[in-house]
């Protein structure tokens, strides 16, 4: 089909919940027949879906109801907070049973949607509403340490974020509403039919540790998406500049209840509306519908047949336009993590080397030192990452050319063993980088951690995630050596190409939010050194494809969505051993 507005209804209204409160949504539907509905969920502007939203769905076969979280837009509740938890989860359940007794409905629900349209799918499933057939959450990322505090790191960003959100989306949706005949709104908007009793940031701010505030938000424990009985595709791109949107995707699929059936993961390069169904790559919303199809509509298009993870490589968008995406090639997967994949070291020597061969004699064992916190690798976009950061301030590690295409795919694991000569704290930012044999370096992926989380759930710590408790604080001693082990923010699917190298850089968090991430760093001005000896083997473990290679052209720069690039014609080592006396 190929709908326009007037060939559908559209109904902006109120669905009645149990405790007497309302949901607003906004709903479109062919004029005749009963339909199997697509249910969009969110905290942003679901209840005034827009038709050119609802369109794509339409086409494909679906009526189309959006609608807001209680409390949130123009739909009525009480709530502590308006972060996702199982309050919207069992509001959403309601909507799902209620969509399902409408005459237009066929009784067939099926839920889609990117960022939190994804997290309230996973709370709403929990509560196993009789009708939900399938869900399909993209770029779900929430938790504490894959978004409010990465590595342990409080991101100051969210403040922008929920006055955005309040200020444009709550407001635009009213005021679309009431273009349509919404006499209502106005009047339940910070009325006592809706109050958040507590500021989101603030909320946070307030829980800087993983406590049980934070355990009860957390959509990935075993008891909240254990209980999903429904097929379950989720999407995440390596990329997402929200935060570690794949790290938290692995850990939801991996959690699914056991005996879940028909559940995919679908992993990309790309930014965090790669996934979107509407803003995403043209590929992954066909794999959404496909994968909706069979279980929301019972289309027999054989996808239960297909392995249970995907991957694409290499997707390129011209002039940055997910639309134009061009994938490099796909490979499929029985499961997550790869199981063929090796975990292989990487040791950093104290001449600025990554080497398969651990330190232990001159001048590959000793010390480097730099100043922090003053070296930022800055990786939000082309221009940004252009700055090259102070020399003195990072350190720089680098392989040898390899002989052969080298594909990573995986979560990289870093160890290494650091002291400072002052404060009591240190944050580690770390960043991954392909350097090309004409010096074309390109950003693969970072990762961050407050040294001072010392303690790792050993529980939940696997060769692809090392998982801190971050309860607890742990104040660093000057001249220790302490021993950091971290993950970087989300895994990646990476070629190093024959000729190419790989480079590490250490340095300090950026303070300044210039995508989003950004932590004002911990400590004080400190001179933190790096140790490299067989006692002290700093290394990052590579989770290498063994006989994978490259069935593509290498991208062209500028292509691959938050993924800068920059030319260098000289490799850098930084520290403070670098210095040239001629500079000053």
């Amino acid at each position: 089909m190929n709908y326009v507005e007037s060939d559908v209804i559209c109904e902006v209204a109120y669905a009645p919940m149990s405790d007497g409160m309302r949901i607003a949504y906004a709903s479109y539907r062919p004029k005749l027949g009963r339909h199997p509905t697509l249910f969009v969920y969110n905290c942003y502007s679901a209840g005034a879906l827009p038709f050119d939203q609802a369109k794509p769905l339409l086409d494909a076969g679906y009526a189309v109801l959006g609608a807001n979280w209680p409390a949130t837009g123009c739909s009525e509740g009480i709530v502590d907070h308006w972060f996702p938890n199982r309050v919207v989860g069992a509001y959403g359940a309601e909507v799902v049973e209620w969509i399902a007794k409408q005459p237009w409905s066929d009784g067939n629900v099926g839920m889609v949607g990117n960022s939190y349209s994804g997290s309230s799918q996973l709370w709403v499933a929990a509560e196993r509403p009789a009708h939900l057939k399938a869900i399909v959450p993209t770029s779900v990322v929430d938790g504490y340490e894959t978004m409010a505090y990465m590595g342990g790191m409080l991101q100051p960003y969210l403040a922008t974020w929920e006055t955005y959100t309040q200020n444009l989306h709550h407001s635009t949706g009213m005021e679309w509403r009431i273009s349509r005949g919404d006499t209502e709104c106005v009047n339940i908007r910070g009325s006592a039919r809706q109050i958040v009793k507590n500021q989101y940031f603030d909320v946070m701010r307030e829980h800087m540790f993983r406590d049980t505030w934070w355990d009860s938000v957390d959509v990935t424990r075993a008891d909240v998406v254990g209980q999903i009985n429904v097929p379950t595709m989720i999407i995440g791109a390596w990329h997402d500049e929200d935060g570690g949107a794949v790290r938290q995707s692995a850990r939801i699929f991996r959690r699914l209840a056991p005996n879940l059936q028909h559940k995919r993961l679908l992993l990309t390069n790309g930014d965090h509306r790669a996934a979107s169904i509407w803003r995403g790559y043209p590929f992954i919303a066909e794999e959404q519908i496909k994968f909706l199809d069979r279980w929301v509509r019972d289309v027999k298009n054989g996808i239960e047949n297909e392995p249970t993870v995907k991957v694409f490589w290499e997707v390129s968008a011209a002039e940055g336009d997910p639309k134009n995406a061009v994938v490099g090639w796909t490979t499929s997967h029985a499961n997550w993590p790869e199981p063929t994949v090796q975990r292989r070291p990487y040791f950093l020597t104290a001449d600025g080397g990554l080497s398969i061969e651990q330190a232990s004699l001159s001048p590959k064992e000793g010390v480097r030192s730099y100043l922090y916190p003053t070296g930022v690798e800055l990786n939000g976009n082309d221009q940004q990452f252009a700055l090259l950061p102070y020399r003195y301030g990072v350190l720089n590690y680098r392989t040898e050319s390899v002989v052969e295409d080298m594909t990573l795919l995986g979560n990289p694991e870093m160890i290494l063993f650091l002291s400072i000569d002052s404060g009591d704290d240190a944050d580690v930012s770390i960043t991954l980088k392909d350097i090309s044999p004409d010096g074309i370096v390109l950003f693969l992926q970072f990762g961050l951690h407050r040294v001072s989380f010392q303690e790792i759930d050993e529980a939940e710590t696997n060769p692809e995630e090392v998982l801190h408790s971050f309860t607890r604080t742990e104040k660093l001693v000057p001249k220790q050596i302490y021993e950091v082990r971290m993950s970087l923010l989300s895994p990646l699917a990476h070629v190093v190409r024959k000729g190419h190298c790989l480079e590490l850089t250490i340095g300090a968090p950026n303070p300044t939010p210039h995508t989003l991430a950004a932590s004002i760093p911990a400590g004080s001005p400190s001179i933190n050194r790096i140790h490299h000896s067989e006692t002290h083997s700093s290394r990052i473990i590579l989770p290498i494809l063994p006989g994978a290679v490259a069935q593509a052209p290498t991208p062209a720069s500028g292509t691959l969505l938050n993924q800068p690039s920059r030319k260098e014609d000289n490799f850098i080592a930084g520290g403070l051993q670098s210095i040239n006396p001629n500079e000053f």
